[in-house]
């Protein structure tokens, strides 16, 4: 899967029902009708509404990977993605792709991100396979850090590092 630069006709692809800051944010199935879909603004020049020290990449029909707070100087950015409704086959490349960009392109060290265990997924999805299986690793957990499905509910930081 190939992550291109965000374009004013990907708009679409910024908004959806997946929790929002998720490093894998999945489509919530069952989420309530009435539920405001989570979105990530779109980048509007050096001060626009997602800042100065935000990338923001579209896998086209498929979803985004945004990398939050970059840092330049340490060579690292909190990661988020997030899927389409009937685009989860797309998590695993997607993140993969993502990762690859993250190193390769920005030259970052280390990407890290939210991710609810939680949180319901689609169906047949393993989050923390595709995690593991995309290198990312746990690394911390937060008790009771979202209200997620009526309940609070712990929240995990997992990473991903590139030495050299």
């Amino acid at each position: 899967m190939m992550l291109r630069g965000y374009r004013g006709t990907d708009l679409p692809l910024l908004t959806g029902h997946w929790l929002p800051g998720e490093l894998l944010g999945l489509p919530v199935p069952g989420r309530p009708a009435l539920a405001e879909p989570a979105s990530v603004p779109a980048p509007e020049g050096p001060d626009g509404p997602g800042g100065p020290d935000d990338e923001l990449c579209v896998a086209p029909g498929a979803g985004f990977a945004r990398y939050a707070g970059l840092d330049w100087v340490h060579r690292r950015a909190r990661l988020e993605i997030g899927l389409q409704a009937g685009a989860a086959d797309a998590a695993e490349p997607l993140l993969k792709a993502a990762l690859d960009h993250a190193f390769r392109v920005l030259n970052l060290r280390r990407v890290h991100g939210w991710v609810t265990p939680g949180a319901p997924l689609p169906d047949g999805l393993p989050r923390e396979e595709l995690l593991r299986a995309a290198g990312l690793r746990p690394e911390a957990e937060v008790p009771q850090a979202l209200w997620c499905d009526g309940r609070p509910v712990a929240r995990q930081i997992w990473g991903a590092t590139r030495h050299g």
